[in-house]
């Protein structure tokens, strides 16, 4: 970004309503300022806050806000997550987009309804059921088929009344079988078409699974190459950084923290304001020096 091209404005307004605009907004000297964490939770908030927090009006953080949104001496600085973020911020592409953005959308078509496993249990348990009270019975069928063969060779011997009961009971036995059989049918039916929905979940499960682990896979294949295609830029503008606040003291020019983190809002796209600690304003010149520097919108706090 040159002199020419000034950050976006944006408003800050106070819990007491005051409102102040521009690209920079320098807090210093009021007392009744919010801390830097609040001002931190209402840049990302990109809007109106409840009350009394203050609320910040512009334009959204952008990826890399997390990374590089409060700039202080004393923070820490994960260079390989900014640079990715900052690489998403830039609008870099990769080799790995497409099939990354292919395998997502698979991600998100496939079902991922769980298995009932009680009512497939349930289903086991009535099919061993039916099972065993069909076995039982005909058991007892062939018993008293056995009983009425016997009677009916043993001819004038036998009490009619003895044939006629016996048959009726085989009758009733019978009827009773093909009942039961009939629901050891059904039982079986219901079980097999719960075996193979459990079957398809699994494979469903394990599809997933593997869709997951290639997601990942091309995730961080991705973050590699993101991380690739910035780094010469980022150590670049890291050294000129560097150079620029060597004046302000040997700890802070030595501190690779402070140095990755304001590098890293010098390449993002201006976009929500930063908010910078009085201290490293100081380092870098003043705030119009901060401003060209950093050449994004501050709320110097």
């Amino acid at each position: 970004m040159t002199a020419a091209t000034p950050p976006p404005s944006f408003t800050l307004v106070l819990p007491d309503d005051t409102q102040l605009s521009g690209p920079v907004v320098d807090l210093r000297g009021r007392p009744t300022a919010p801390p830097r964490s609040a001002l931190v939770r209402a840049v990302r908030a990109g809007g109106p806050v409840p009350e009394p927090a203050p609320a910040v009006l512009g334009s959204p953080p952008g990826p890399a806000h997390d990374h590089v949104g409060l700039l202080r001496t004393d923070r820490s600085f994960d260079r390989r997550a900014a640079l990715a973020a900052l690489a998403a911020a830039r609008g870099v592409q990769t080799p790995h987009d497409p099939a990354l953005a292919t395998a997502r959308r698979r991600l998100r078509a496939m079902s991922a309804a769980p298995l009932d496993t009680s009512e497939l249990r349930e289903a086991r348990r009535r099919a061993a059921e039916a099972g065993s009270q069909t076995e039982r019975l005909r058991e007892r069928v062939a018993t008293i088929r056995g009983r009425v063969t016997a009677l009916r060779a043993a001819n004038d011997d036998v009490d009619k009344r003895v044939l006629e009961d016996a048959e009726d009971s085989l009758a009733a036995a019978t009827r009773r079988l093909s009942e039961v059989s009939t629901r050891r049918v059904a039982a079986g039916q219901r079980l097999a078409l719960l075996e193979a929905r459990a079957r398809n979940a699994r494979d469903d499960r394990e599809r997933r699974l593997r869709l997951e682990d290639r997601i990942g896979n091309l995730e961080r294949a991705q973050r590699d190459a993101r991380v690739a295609a910035v780094a010469p830029a980022f150590a670049a503008a890291r050294d000129r950084i560097a150079t620029r606040v060597s004046t302000g003291g040997d700890t802070v020019s030595r501190s690779t923290a402070l140095t990755g983190a304001l590098a890293a809002a010098r390449l993002a796209p201006p976009r929500a304001p930063l908010v910078v600690a009085p201290d490293v304003v100081a380092l870098l010149g003043g705030v119009a020096a901060a401003a060209d520097a950093l050449a994004a919108p501050l709320l110097v706090r």
